[in-house]
């Protein structure tokens, strides 16, 4: 199904990106069926690689993309209500909170307190430095860190500004951390 449909506030946005130009190389066939199977992804990737409308297997409204490049030079950084925070949200798989970001933390700011997460956290460090104060690990730049589902960790201090690329393969937080007045910030 391609267009419009009645949504409720669980299903993904409708807005569809422009179908871009074929390649040269690939057949119009392969071109019109080269799209992913039905799924609820959000973030900039998907936003600008949405191109059908469809359902899932489940009947549930759903989209299909196209492979997409996204240049993160040139997406704003986007506060969080934890000071110091900024981040660039470039995928969401909308069913299981899996998520990959760019996230900033301003010189001194960084995690006020302990914390688990309800899924794998990974960081892969592109520029800085940023300490897990109470066992003194430090992200800098090339460092990848991996912290297991359910392992207390933090708080954490950016020496200077650090910009991490961050992934969970799930959702972030069992429940909603008090250092974010926002709901979508532990998202």
């Amino acid at each position: 199904m391609n267009g419009a449909s009645t949504q409720s506030s669980n299903d993904p946005p409708a807005t569809l990106a422009p179908r871009p130009a074929r390649p040269t190389s690939l057949s119009q066939q392969e071109w019109d069926e080269n799209l992913s199977e039905p799924a609820r992804y959000g973030g900039e990737a998907a936003d600008r690689s949405r191109e059908q409308l469809t359902v899932d297997e489940d009947g549930e409204a759903a989209h299909r993309f196209r492979e997409i490049l996204v240049q993160t030079g040139d997406l704003n950084w986007v506060e969080k209500t934890l000071d110091g925070l900024t981040h660039k949200a470039l995928w969401r798989n909308e069913d299981t909170g899996a998520s990959i970001s760019l996230v900033r933390f301003a010189k001194g700011a960084g995690i006020p307190s302990r914390h688990s997460h309800a899924s794998n956290q990974f960081m892969f460090c592109l520029s800085g430095r940023y300490t897990y104060l109470p066992t003194g690990i430090t992200l800098i730049q090339g460092s990848f860190y991996w912290n297991p589902k359910g392992s207390m960790h933090g708080p954490t201090r950016a020496d200077e500004e650090s910009v991490l690329l961050e992934v969970y393969d799930g959702p972030h937080y069992p429940t909603q951390p008090d250092w974010y007045s926002s709901a979508d910030d532990a998202r």
